[in-house]
C-alpha cells in the first residue's frame, strides 16, 4: 500500500474515474506556471531537496580544516483535506452524471493557489524565491488603457533582448487584464497583435496581481516535483469520505534577466 491509501476508501473504480476527471479540469484551467516552467519530476515521496549547486562558506573559521555548507532547496509538501458524500458518489454507478464533486473543486483550486503563489510571490519558509522578487529590470507598469499596452509589452520584450534573453515570450495576465486584452477589437484583434510580439502566448493566471513578461526559451525557470498533484484518503465513516489533495515541489528562477515584472 502506498502512502496514498486510496484503495482502502470506500469508493468504486467508477467514482474515483469521475473525481479524477474532475480533478484534472480544474487544476489544469487554474495552473499557469506549469505552462512555462521547465518542470522536472516527479522524483519520488523520498525526494527531499534539490541541491543549487553551490555552498555557503562561514566566515572567520577556526582551525586547519575550513568547511563549507551545501545549499539546498527543500521540497515544499502541500496538503488540503477535502470530504465527499459517499452516497452521492454512489450515484455514479446508477447513472448519474452530475455528481456533486463542489468540495473537491474547492480543494483544487486552493492547493493550486498556493503553488501558484509560490511561484509568482515566493514561499518563504520553503526557500522559494518567487518571480515577481527575483527580476533584474526594472518593474514596469501595466497601463490601464488597452491602446497603450504594446507600446509596454513592446518595451519590455526589447529589454529582453538587450538582455540577450532570447524568445518566444509568454505574458502572464491576471483574469481582469486577460479579459482586457481578448475584449478589446479595433481592427485586427488586439491579443493577435501581441501574440505577433511575443512569438508565445498569453497566459491567463487567476490567483496573481502583476503581470509577468518571461521568456519560453528554457533553462531559465525550474519547477521540481517529489510527488505530483494527487489525492489521497484520510478516514471515512457511514456517511462521508475524507480525502485530501497533496503535492510536494520547490522552485528555481536560474537566471533573473528572463522575467519582467509590469505591476
Amino acid at each position: 500500500m502506498d502512502i496514498l491509501r486510496k484503495s482502502l476508501a470506500p469508493i468504486s473504480d467508477q467514482a474515483w474515474e469521475e473525481i479524477n476527471e474532475t480533478a484534472v479540469d480544474v487544476l489544469t484551467s487554474v495552473l499557469s506556471g506549469r505552462k512555462f516552467l521547465d518542470v522536472e519530476g516527479p522524483k519520488g515521496w523520498d525526494f527531499a531537496a534539490l541541491s543549487t549547486g553551490r555552498i555557503s562558506v562561514p566566515a572567520n573559521q577556526k582551525g586547519a580544516v575550513k568547511y563549507g555548507i551545501h545549499q539546498v532547496l527543500p521540497m515544499v509538501e502541500a496538503r488540503i483535506p477535502f470530504e465527499l458524500d459517499i452516497w452521492e458518489l454512489d450515484n455514479v454507478a446508477r447513472g448519474a452524471e452530475d455528481i456533486d464533486l463542489g468540495a473537491m473543486e474547492d480543494a483544487a483550486r486552493e492547493i493550486a493557489k498556493f503553488e501558484e503563489k509560490a511561484i509568482y510571490e515566493g514561499f518563504k519558509a520553503g526557500g522559494i524565491n518567487g518571480l515577481k522578487t527575483s527580476s533584474d529590470h526594472d518593474t514596469l507598469t501595466f497601463p490601464d488603457a488597452p491602446e497603450d499596452i504594446l507600446s509596454v509589452v513592446s518595451l519590455a520584450v526589447s529589454q529582453m533582448k538587450k538582455a540577450s534573453i532570447e524568445g518566444p515570450y509568454t505574458l502572464v495576465l491576471n483574469t481582469e487584464r486577460w479579459q482586457m486584452v481578448n475584449s478589446h477589437l479595433r481592427g485586427y484583434p488586439l491579443s493577435k497583435q501581441l501574440e505577433n510580439i511575443l512569438g508565445g502566448s498569453i497566459i491567463m493566471a487567476p490567483y496573481v496581481k502583476e503581470s509577468f513578461l518571461v521568456s519560453e526559451r528554457g533553462g531559465d525557470f525550474r519547477m521540481v516535483l517529489g510527488q505530483d498533484l494527487s489525492i489521497g484518503y484520510e478516514s471515512h465513516n457511514n456517511k462521508t469520505v475524507q480525502l485530501y489533495f497533496t503535492e510536494s515541489f520547490t522552485f528555481q528562477v536560474i537566471d533573473p534577466a528572463a522575467v519582467i515584472v509590469l505591476k
